[in-house]
């Protein structure tokens, strides 16, 4: 402050004296020393900046930066395999380039003071490459001036595997630099990478440019740059120099603007006044500077295409390719785009929707649009790969015909090993392999020890041909063959590909013989000739490929003559035991199908059927306790697919089981009225009985639970500092705690928003087991019962272990309950737990620990390539999985069931009856350090369509030498029920208390007035206004405050959970609403629900009256709009 006086003082005093002065810097700085910039470049985003040393050596600087060309964007960061490898920051290629351009260089620059001059000595940095897919580098020393040095052309970084000449995986890359000029500007390390495949990676980590600084540092005046974009969110504005927004006076800055979809740049401007309407605005910085870039709304729309008659709708290409929002293909108002349609091997394209018959179909984007592309079939497919998608070893057809949604190729050897392979999809790889998308061998266990093979269900084909494309690069066997077995077994040669010359793929097709027509196995593999030469580039890695993979064949159903035969139902005949509200199951013996209109009674009630596979369904309500009832599906409705009809009634009789009147009761807290969740758990410990069941209600809400905030509770943090507790604790017995819906009411915990690097990523600062769970139930929380209810782990996807539950306690009920979480979703003690419907979320280990758990019916949602469970030591039985789904998205074939966690020899995971929406990869199960499971299995398991899937190639050897038979026998499957898995010696039935009370019947609402009918076996009642729980009651009435509201009424079970809402009628005083029809009306009568008559043109509830011959009266309520 003193210098800035004197400065005006003496400028002041020359002036009054008539002098003239030029601008002269006080206390003005000479340097002259050695300077050393690093770039760690380790976080994985833009924004990294330089440390620079000695530490007064960061003064000569104005700024340091780095730019990134408009081809490639920052892709995360990750840490190449290997002691003392560094994290490294890594850029991915969008398009590949021929050469070095300003497009794909990335540039570590420096910007020195005015007066001072950069002259770099030594430049250094570590890079590698990830996967294959070329990447070529030239490397300069950019001057102020524009002018560059060349340090170095044509170099390659290592690749993270290891495949190095030096065998190194990652390269550091070491230049002198002695030709550079001093610069007075910006000036730095350019890295051109080009030759790089769209979608590869290259990482680059410790960038270090040595030099010297010299000069005497001019004391200029400095002025702020703000910019601003106007509407918010319409674009972005890069700046250079960049780094600080403060710059010396006069310093030339281009301002670059980028528009988001959706917006038209009209210009820049400021102080209000327009100066500029280019994309890019320069200028020199004489004053402190405001420059907003503008722009205009506009329209948008949506463009949906999809594919019919067999084809994918990936078959269909956009150019341009849309912007998705909010999961829609958008374009701005305006725009052209040329959908292509493109046939395969097995269907032409036909037409387009709109009656176009040319593949290319040119639309103009002015409204919302939609088109299909109809595609007909060329060839019959049995199945058949394009390997479009991206999907793992074992992964299912991409085209199939009925029966053949299970068919899988594996990768596997001899012994029915099933490993990985390098997948060339498209959606993994854009460029391929050498041109084509498929799969490669790429093992590195021998050559020709692994092949590929599938099963086809063939018994509705005849004149079967296998067809596909083959070619090696790297080390192979010239001669693949192809052969066929009916019993997987006994082997015979169809045919042979001889690969000549590497990298050129080979076309064949081969033809079965006849014996193979109409099998419902025929085994077919891709094996090879290991008598033949080798050929290709040297390498560890088989380097055979295999793509296009189709087998046809003639479409002709085998007619045995014979009905389907019954083999079991659900509920069994004469069971004493069957819910009230459940569904009846029967099971045939081959694939079935239902006339279309058929329906099944079960008492009063008509019921529809379900078919899946060879399995029909019916689900049915509200059924009388204790109450024998019979079910009937008529004769001759039922087939197997050549029409052979069952020709008797199938029956089922059974018997509902035996329920304790249960005693009227109140919900005890509710949230939000009484207060948050955790007061709620905390006056439920408070509670003296604790034997006395304690009832909390959740109403409909998304709930965030803030973190605890004592001193005591706090959670030590990787980074070594103390962290608000996230967990919320239950450590009574005796708990409900019910939501109003799973989709509709969740709880979140509240996470640091702090990341760590860590050798598996970045990682959140106080990830963990027992550290960041959302709930955690102590051992002393016993006999919980929770339903209907989301909770859900704060920790961001790929940021560590994150429970949404830690359960440690002992006969736990969970229904209709989502676990939503990526590692560690929920985490089993030592105690018996039982899931019943709801879902659980995630990728690695998302249900793991010990205990027993039963999962009935539960979805298995899969968000990565991970594995499901990680089960430890049981108490007996561990984790049994029955009737439960498997469900995700582009997961298909890349994800495991599970992997042993702990001491070998006790895991334990069936998983029995389930449908798998997506499959695992071939070999199911993975190995977990040296660990290995009592017993690793499954029985039953199905596609959505209910079609087997093949489980030869499930992992029967673990940590080496440890057998595991990976199949149940139907007698195996049959003991893992309920009763028997949690039974104990408490005979503990957890079906008993999840068996939901019926909806109520006789739902009416007169004036203010609701009523209905009462039920002893119901807890109390939920009064539902619009949807939502707004009170609760013991009697079976309730005084409305709006009549004109719509009102329903759930009933709630013995633990509190609701059951379905039963929506109010309005009363009418009319007696016999609905009585059946007989013989022919002589006149008919309407009359409103007030009873005053009506015309026959009135609008809403009408009671209808017809009199009929017979003198008697049908009477039905109907609603007219």
């Amino acid at each position: 402050m003193a210098n800035k006086h004197l400065h005006a003082f003496v400028c002041t005093l020359i002036a009054l004296l008539g002098g003239v002065i030029l601008p002269m810097p006080i206390s003005a700085q000479t340097v002259d020393s050695d300077v050393t910039a690093t770039w760690p470049f380790d976080l994985g985003t833009e924004g990294q900046t330089a440390t620079i040393t000695p530490e007064d050596g960061g003064e000569c600087f104005n700024s340091n930066y780095v730019l990134l060309g408009s081809n490639f964007t920052y892709n995360g960061m990750e840490t190449p395999k290997g002691d003392g490898e560094l994290t490294q920051t890594k850029i991915q290629s969008k398009g590949k380039d021929s050469g070095p351009t300003e497009n794909n260089a990335i540039e570590f620059m420096l910007s020195p003071k005015s007066g001072l001059t950069f002259t770099p000595t030594k430049v250094s940095f570590v890079s590698t490459k990830w996967g294959t897919g070329g990447g070529i580098y030239d490397i300069f020393w950019i001057n102020s001036d524009g002018t560059k040095v060349e340090l170095a052309t044509g170099e390659k970084p290592a690749r993270e595997n290891g495949e190095d000449p030096t065998g190194q995986v990652s390269r550091k890359f070491e230049y002198n630099v002695t030709n550079a000029s001093a610069s007075n500007g910006a000036c730095g390390l350019r890295i051109n990478v080009y030759s790089l495949d769209a979608g590869k990676n290259v990482g680059f980590a410790n960038i270090v440019i040595e030099g010297k600084v010299e000069g005497t540092i001019q004391q200029v005046d400095r002025y702020n740059l703000t910019v601003q974009v106007s509407p918010e969110g319409a674009g972005t504005v890069s700046v250079q120099p960049a780094g600080s927004m403060t710059f010396d006076e006069n310093t030339e800055l281009t301002l670059t603007q980028t528009r988001n979809f959706g917006y038209k740049f009209t210009g820049w401007s400021v102080g209000g006044e327009t100066v500029s309407t280019d994309d890019t605005y320069t200028f020199n910085i004489t004053e402190d500077a405001t420059v907003t870039a503008n722009y205009d709304k506009i329209n948008t729309y949506s463009l949906t295409y999809g594919a019919t008659g067999g084809g994918k709708d990936y078959m269909i290409t956009p150019v341009p390719a849309p912007t998705v929002v909010d999961g829609k293909n958008m374009y701005e108002e305006g725009q052209e785009v040329t959908l292509t349609a493109t046939g395969n091997y097995i269907l032409d394209f036909a037409n387009w929707s709109s009656g176009e018959t040319t593949p290319e179909l040119k639309l103009a984007m002015d409204a919302d649009k939609a088109v299909s592309a109809a595609f007909s079939t060329k060839l019959d497919c049995i199945a058949g790969w394009d390997f479009y998608t991206a999907a793992g070893n074992g992964r299912t057809a991409d085209f199939y015909s009925e029966g053949n949604d299970a068919t899988a190729l594996t990768l596997r050897n001899e012994e029915g090993v099933a490993d990985g392979w390098l997948d060339k999809s498209y959606e993994k790889d854009p460029n391929g392999y050498e041109g084509r998308q498929g799969v490669v061998n790429w093992r590195t266990d021998g050559l020709g020890k692994y092949y590929w093979q599938t099963m086809i269900n063939a018994s509705a084909f005849k004149d079967i041909k296998v067809r596909a494309e083959m070619l090696f690069n790297y080390n192979a066997y010239t001669k693949q063959d192809v052969e066929y077995s009916l019993n997987g077994t006994d082997w015979t040669l169809v045919g042979s590909y001889n690969l000549t010359e590497h990298k050129q793929w080979t076309e064949e097709e081969f033809t079965l013989p006849a014996e193979a027509n109409n099998k419902e196995a025929v085994y077919i593999r891709w094996k090879s000739d290991t008598s033949s030469k080798t050929d290709g580039t040297e390498s560890a890695n088989d380097g055979i490929a295999i793509a296009g993979i189709f087998i046809t064949g003639t479409q002709e159903y085998i007619d045995d003559g014979v009905a389907p035969k019954l083999v079991s139902t659900v509920p069994a005949e004469g069971a004493t035991n069957a819910s009230a509200n459940g569904r009846i199951v029967l099971n045939f013996d081959e694939k079935v199908k239902v006339k279309e209109g058929t329906k099944a009674t079960l008492g009063s009630q008509e019921l529809e059927p379900q078919v899946s596979g060879k399995s029909i369904m019916f689900e049915y309500k509200g059924l009388d306790y204790s109450t024998p009832y019979t079910f009937t599906l008529p004769a001759n409705t039922v087939s197997d697919m050549t029409d052979n009809l069952i020709t008797n009634d199938i029956t089922v009789s059974f018997t509902t089981m035996t329920r304790p009147v249960v005693a009227k009761d109140m919900f005890d807290f509710i949230v939000p009225n009484d207060g948050t969740i955790t007061e709620a758990l905390e006056t439920a410990a408070k509670r003296e009985d604790k034997s006395k069941r304690f009832y909390i209600f959740v109403k409909q809400g998304d709930y965030v639970i803030p973190a605890s905030t004592s001193e005591e509770e706090k959670v030590d943090g990787q980074d070594g500092k103390k962290y608000p507790n996230p967990v919320t604790t239950l450590n009574v017995p005796n708990v409900s705690i019910i939501g109003e819906g799973m989709d509709n009411t969740s709880f979140v915990n509240t996470v640091p928003n702090v990341l760590v690097d860590t050798k598996y990523g970045p990682q959140n600062v106080i990830e963990g087991l027992g550290k960041c769970e959302t709930f955690s139930f102590s051992n002393k929380a016993t006999d919980i019962y929770m339903q209907d209810i989301t909770l859900k782990n704060g920790l961001k996807d790929d940021t560590g272990r994150g429970a949404a539950l830690e359960d440690g306690g002992d006969r736990n009920i969970f229904k209709n309950v989502r676990l939503y979480g990526y590692q560690d979703t929920y985490y089993s003690k030592n105690g018996r737990y039982y899931f019943e419907g709801g879902e659980l979320r995630g990728r690695v280990d998302f249900l793991c620990g010990g205990g027993d758990v039963f999962y009935n019916g539960v979805t298995l949602a899969v968000c990565g390539d991970g594995y499901i469970v990680a089960p430890g030591k049981p108490k007996q039985y561990g984790y049994i999985f029955r009737d439960c789904t498997i469900k995700g998205d582009n997961y298909n074939g890349t994800y495991k069931l599970g992997r042993p966690w702990g001491d070998g020899g006790e895991p334990i995971a069936l998983y029995i009856n389930t449908t798998m929406e997506i499959q695992p990869t071939a070999e199911g199960w993975n190995e977990m350090g040296d660990g290995w499971p009592a017993r690793f299995a499954e029985y039953g398991s199905k596609t959505a369509a209910g079609t087997p899937i093949n489980l030869s190639s499930r992992k029967k050897i673990f940590a080496g030498t440890h057998e595991n038979n990976p199949i149940l026998t139907k007698e195996e499957a049959d003991f893992y029920t309920i009763e028997n898995v949690l039974g104990g010696d408490d005979d503990w039935n957890p079906t008993s208390l999840t068996e939901q009370a019926s909806a109520p019947t006789g739902v009416e609402i007169d004036g203010n007035t609701l009523t209905w009918d009462d039920n002893q076996y119901v807890l109390c009642w939920a009064v539902c206004r619009d949807g939502k729980v707004i009170d609760f009651t013991t009697e079976p009435t309730y005084t409305v405050t709006d009549a004109n509201a719509k009102y329903s009424v759930r009933a709630a079970n013995q633990m509190g959970g609701l059951g379905e809402a039963a929506e109010a009628q309005i009363a009418t005083g009319i007696d016999e609403v609905g009585t059946t029809e007989s013989g022919k009306a002589v006149s008919t009568a309407y009359y409103s629900v007030q009873g005053e008559r009506v015309g026959s043109s009135y609008r809403g509830v009408v009671i209808e009256v017809k009199t009929m011959a017979d003198g008697t009266k049908n009477v039905r309520k109907t609603i007219r709009k």
